[in-house]
């Protein structure tokens, strides 16, 4: 078999949802050589919806989902997203939306002021991280408990998104026209270029961190150019827009299942393993939440080991309730 065969074959494994990661990453390697590669994989995309081989079970949801829509529409002018899971890919011909098993992809339509906008939401579950790979060749890693949404029109002349959670973006250039990332703070605008962006909702902060290229940074009436290896952080509480430099390459570190950081809080380490374990960890302790330390999880460590980990630097205690944990300090 040559290679645009194999390659194919794992395209079309990919569409069904049954491809492995190691065989995943082939692929992508494949799409991003050129633009012929990519115009080929939107081709097997089409073969593959034209054969008939989609998941019939996705395809009878999808179809009482769309019933439910237009009910909604014309119930109320805007309403909430409804939700299916699945665990097989599904791929729409509108735009390149490819998504790893476990991930959830939803269309919904708001209705206001007399005007019909269709939007494509990726939401990614606790414990899991997804890769999407989007209209304009733009490739986008979500972490656990991300949702990255996005109007049907994207393409090469649309290219806004709406991030609540944490994703990494590999922005291709495209004639000048801007990648915008809306977060519930601040706007980040780029023409070509890699960065992470963490935007939480829970979380007490927003940060974008520069790993190449150049992306400016809009908050309020400000705007802000960064270069590689800063970091803008918005601090809630406060407004204040902190501008520093920073390890880049650590701020990508989870698409790699690591975790590392120079200068992390107790508090915000255990917000990063309930999302990345799909528990809930709970700190009884103010002071120990604001001690800072370095961390290096690089082994696919359980949280069980993590814990055994930290205890040996600073002294604190676990309970475990159900899928609840509750630590204090040994001190107090």
């Amino acid at each position: 078999m040559d290679r645009l065969s194999y390659i194919r074959n794992l395209a079309f494994l990919y569409f069904e949802g049954k491809i492995p990661r190691d065989a995943e990453s082939v692929l992508f390697d494949f799409i991003n050589e050129n633009s012929r590669h990519f115009t080929l994989f939107r081709k097997w995309e089409r073969e593959w919806l034209n054969s008939g081989q989609t998941n019939a079970d996705v395809e009878r949801q999808w179809k009482r989902l769309h019933t439910r829509m237009l009910a909604n529409e014309a119930a109320m002018p805007m309403f909430p997203k409804h939700r299916f899971t699945f665990r097989r890919m599904f791929s729409f011909v509108a735009v390149v939306l490819v998504l790893v098993c476990l991930s959830v992809a939803i269309l919904y339509r708001n209705v206001h002021t007399g005007m019909e906008v269709s939007y494509f939401v990726n939401e990614t579950p606790l414990g899991d991280k997804t890769r999407l790979l989007l209209a304009d060749g733009s490739s986008v890693w979500l972490n656990s408990g991300s949702t990255l949404k996005y109007s049907t029109g994207f393409n090469a002349k649309n290219r806004v998104v709406v991030l609540d959670g944490e994703g990494y973006f590999e922005v291709k250039q495209n004639g000048g026209v801007p990648f915008t990332v809306h977060t519930h703070g601040y706007d980040v605008v780029v023409k070509g270029t890699k960065f992470n962006v963490s935007a939480y909702e829970e979380d007490p902060f927003i940060s974008t961190t520069l790993i190449e290229g150049k992306v400016t940074v809009n908050y309020k009436d400000e705007s802000v150019d960064m270069q590689p290896g800063e970091e803008m952080k918005l601090i809630k509480s406060t407004g204040e827009l902190q501008h520093s430099r920073v390890n880049a390459a650590q701020s990508n570190a989870w698409t790699n299942n690591q975790l590392v950081d120079d200068n992390i809080t107790f508090q915000e380490l255990m917000m990063r393993l309930s999302r990345r374990f799909d528990v809930r960890i709970y700190v009884d302790d103010e002071v120990l939440s604001h001690q800072t330390f370095s961390v290096s999880l690089r082994n696919e460590e359980t949280l069980e080991q993590v814990f055994d980990a930290l205890q040996k630097i600073i002294p604190f205690s676990v309970k475990k309730e159900n899928q609840s944990y509750h630590i204090t300090s040994i001190n107090h």
